[in-house]
């Protein structure tokens, strides 16, 4: 119950994380600086005279290497949103949220603004007394020269985010020209502020109130998930490091001061925890100095920390990891087997119900509905004909021109000598672009 002037929600208590180097604060920094370049340099890289990946909204293309998809071809998005889905879940139910505390891009860049917060004002300790001082020439020093760097960084990352939906070459090019175009100016804004904001300011609060992943971990993980944990039966009762009857956590509260998210991994699994591992880091440290075995925080599963083994092999991983294989199979299959031309035809019935006509001339013809679509990141100019129809022929449009991504619908008459057997004959329509890609597609022709 709220009573009158009681506040339904708290004020954000900032988050002050202290450095913790370790094993697993390595692991993260040469994860990070991979992962940081392939996003940086892959907006660049070209493919074919093209950029290589590349979400082109206005064009409604999406160019992944030699993978053009138009939007009719969203069946292949819905199974690469569908993997990675799978993936998620996958890797969720086996290491817990290894995917946040390791690669996300949220933790990735929201640890590179804190490095450079902590170096310009000063660790946990030094931030936090710099923050409740009065304002001075140090003070201001420290967040202005801050702010630049972020506001630097912010712009990289905000054109580096708009290459992926912009040809980078061409942005970097009006950038350096200094004659933006507006639509574009405001792309770049965009993802600068968005940045800015997220990484400098929001940080943990993304994790916690609006990423859907951290409110759906508790349905994908088990007794049997590794995560990061508190060995209670071995820490507790926790106490001083020279008090008698104490457990091996000397409550230093380190785990707590590393913490991005501002938890208290002793507490218990919670949803803020991300996996990062900067606890595991900060206890091992501590263990160290206190010669005691490390591991008192360290990953490991519930079921672990309650002295029953874990298992690894489980119907809802199994599960995961055969939909996986099938539908990853699937995706590679339609994309070796997909044509970079797209050709259907189905034979039409006439008025009346005929599906045979006698031309002027008197040969035989038949009326065919063909769909053609261009599947190639470039323009095609096509020339469709008749095989396998003795002396057939097609009448009318037989040369088109297709943009990029163009579907296009026709008639098409094709004919054949009257002298032609009776029955039903079949064919092939077969296009071919000026490049030299041939398709086909399977028809029958009518003699009446």
């Amino acid at each position: 119950m709220i009573l009158p002037g009681q506040q339904m929600t708290a004020a954000r208590k900032k988050i002050y994380p202290r450095n913790s180097p370790g094993r697993f604060r390595n692991l993260r920094n040469v994860l990070s600086v991979l992962l940081q370049a392939l996003l940086f340099a892959l907006p660049w890289l070209q493919w074919h005279s093209r950029q290589a990946v590349l979400a082109d909204l206005a064009g409604r293309k999406l160019y992944l290497f030699d993978l053009v998809l138009h939007p009719q071809d969203n069946y292949f998005l819905l199974l690469i949103t569908i993997i990675a889905v799978l993936l998620i879940s996958g890797v969720s139910t086996l290491a817990g949220r290894m995917w946040c505390g390791f690669a996300c891009p949220q933790t990735i860049f929201t640890q590179a603004f804190i490095a450079v917060e902590r170096f310009f004002e000063g660790d946990r300790a030094a931030r936090m007394r710099l923050d409740r001082a009065a304002w001075n020439g140090r003070k201001i020093r420290a967040k202005v020269s801050k702010w630049i760097v972020w506001t630097i960084m912010g712009s990289w990352l905000g054109m580096t985010f708009a290459g992926y939906f912009l040809p980078i070459r061409d942005l970097m090019g009006q950038i350096l020209s200094g004659h933006v175009e507006l639509n574009t100016g405001l792309v770049v804004l965009f993802f600068t502020a968005i940045s800015l904001f997220d990484f400098g300011y929001f940080r943990e609060q993304f994790c916690q109130h609006i990423c859907p992943y951290a409110r759906l971990q508790s349905t994908m993980l088990d007794a049997d998930s590794i995560i990061v944990g508190y060995d209670s039966k071995r820490g507790e009762p926790r106490a001083k490091l020279k008090q008698p009857d104490r457990g091996a956590c000397v409550d230093c509260s380190l785990c707590v001061q590393v913490c991005p998210a501002g938890i208290d991994i002793r507490d218990g699994l919670q949803s803020e925890c991300i996996g990062c591992t900067a606890c595991i880091d900060a206890c091992d440290s501590i263990m160290d100095k206190v010669k005691q075995p490390r591991g008192l925080i360290r990953f490991t599963s519930l079921n672990e920390l309650e002295g029953r083994p874990t298992r690894v092999f489980r119907p809802r991983l199994l599960i995961y990891s055969g939909a996986l294989v099938l539908l990853t199979g699937l995706l590679l299959y339609l994309m070796v087997t997909r044509s970079p031309i797209g050709l259907e035809c189905e034979r039409q019935v006439r008025p009346g119900g005929q599906m045979a006509a006698i031309t002027a001339d008197g040969r035989v013809s038949n009326v065919f509905k063909v769909h053609v679509v261009n599947r190639l990141a470039e323009p095609a100019r096509l020339q469709i004909r008749v095989e396998g129809l003795a002396a057939g022929e097609v009448l009318g449009t037989r040369n088109l021109e297709l943009a990029s991504g163009q579907l296009q619908e026709l008639q098409l008459l094709v004919v054949v000598p009257a002298a032609s057997g009776r029955g039903i004959h079949n064919f092939r329509f077969v296009a071919t672009s000026q490049a030299g890609v041939q398709v086909s597609s399977q028809a029958t022709f009518f003699v009446p």
